[in-house]
């Protein structure tokens, strides 16, 4: 099941817009898209009621660790030096904690991101393989 849970607001996939690719160097390129509908669906005084646009989660060009086929990374604050690693609300906010990506069945990232100055817990899951883009 897709989920984008950014504090406690799960804001959904557009799976549409969200793409996962692998690189033969061994890096990867993540982004998923929270959903407009599910922005929409938020109440007037939620937590992100002031948001016009869905999250995106986004990574580029990260080198992973490989076990068979499923792939993981540790993020933590020397990764946003050296790659593009980040959750854009508005704003471009670091996140922190693990990828696990298995290229056939889901891809998993959990921890933490900062948003407006805070740090929130963010819980994004998201089904494999997406459609072609």
């Amino acid at each position: 099941m897709d989920r984008f849970v950014l504090g406690e607001t799960d804001f959904a996939v557009d799976r549409a817009e969200s793409s996962v690719r692998t690189a033969p160097d061994g890096t990867v390129t993540i982004e998923v898209w929270g959903t407009t509908e599910a922005l929409d669906d938020q109440p007037d005084t939620g937590r992100y009621a002031w948001a016009i646009h869905p999250p995106r989660l986004y990574l580029t060009d990260v080198p992973v660790d490989r076990s068979g086929a499923v792939a993981t990374v540790r993020l933590d604050d020397s990764m946003a030096d050296r790659y593009d690693i980040g959750l854009y609300l508005h704003e471009h906010g670091d996140v922190v904690g693990e990828l696990v990506l298995d290229p056939g069945r889901s891809l998993r990232i959990s921890g933490s991101a900062q948003v407006n100055g805070r740090t929130e817990p963010i819980d994004v899951e998201v089904e494999l393989p997406l459609p072609p883009g």
